[in-house]
């Protein structure tokens, strides 16, 4: 999908509101966000979902990494960096000095158009998260998928959000269990893609795709244009053949262990 100034911005927008709307509707997550940078906080100690994201340029990067580190060292949490495409440019030199290392870079996945039909598996039933046992299986598969701290899934996910007016919650069972999940975030014209995740036990059947697929209908229902998600390696090849492609990608910068060891000490 080739992409304007104003769909990209679209699509970032949705990143932040939606890690806003999730964090912030958790047990232990807060977001912090200003004009500059997002912080988002999940309360577990992964700095996978423990993120500053830098949205705008600025004559001042000390100041913000000040920010950001005081923030997470004062809560003990490893955390990463991560940047709209460019803005890293400020920082890199900075971010070396303090012992930051590169992560891969995160693919952003765009899908253009939304004319996807609700694709029938004949070995997965996928059902809109309704209630609260329904909730619970998300949580589990989630939990387990990510390797998130055990017990950590009701506090990640809640009631909260699965109440959410423009989230929608997905579950797939296979001979009747839970076997994956997928959540859209609608903002404005954007179908964004978060939480998809098969059980181990379930992978290689094309269980992911399909509940991708129906997100992506759900999405298109709602009067979404078109879709982007934030991919991992396993990933990356699934969204793949649904179409989506990768315009660009987050820079991301893995924080120093000693930030954490010792405390922030400026």
């Amino acid at each position: 999908m080739r992409l304007d100034k104003k769909q990209q911005d679209l699509i970032d927008h949705n990143y932040v509101v939606a890690m806003g709307l999730l964090i912030s509707n958790s047990i232990i997550g807060e977001f912090f966000n200003n004009y500059k940078m997002s912080i988002f906080n999940s309360g577990a100690p992964s700095n996978q979902f423990n993120i500053a994201f830098v949205k705008e340029t600025t004559t001042k990067p000390e100041k913000h990494i000040q920010t950001w580190e005081q923030f997470f060292a004062s809560r003990g949490l490893h955390f990463r960096v991560s940047f709209r495409p460019g803005l890293e440019k400020d920082f890199e030199s900075l971010l070396v000095q303090k012992g930051y290392k590169e992560n891969r870079p995160e693919p952003v996945m765009t899908l253009s158009h939304l004319s996807v039909k609700t694709v029938y598996h004949k070995d997965l039933e996928i059902k809109p998260v309704s209630d609260l046992n329904e909730l619970s299986h998300f949580q589990e598969i989630i939990e387990k998928s990510y390797s998130l701290p055990e017990g950590s899934g009701p506090y990640v996910i809640t009631e909260r959000i699965m109440n959410l007016p423009d989230v929608k919650l997905l579950v797939g069972y296979a001979d009747h269990q839970p076997a994956c999940t997928s959540m859209l975030v609608k903002t404005g014209p954007v179908a964004g893609i978060y939480w998809v995740a098969t059980l181990e036990k379930f992978r290689n059947h094309g269980f992911g795709k399909s509940i991708t697929q129906q997100s992506l209908v759900a999405g298109e229902e709602r009067g979404c244009e078109f879709a982007c998600l934030q991919a991992s390696a396993m990933g990356k090849p699934v969204y793949e053949s649904l179409g989506f492609d990768t315009p660009y990608h987050y820079r991301n910068y893995a924080s120093p262990e000693h930030k954490i060891l010792t405390g922030y000490t400026g």
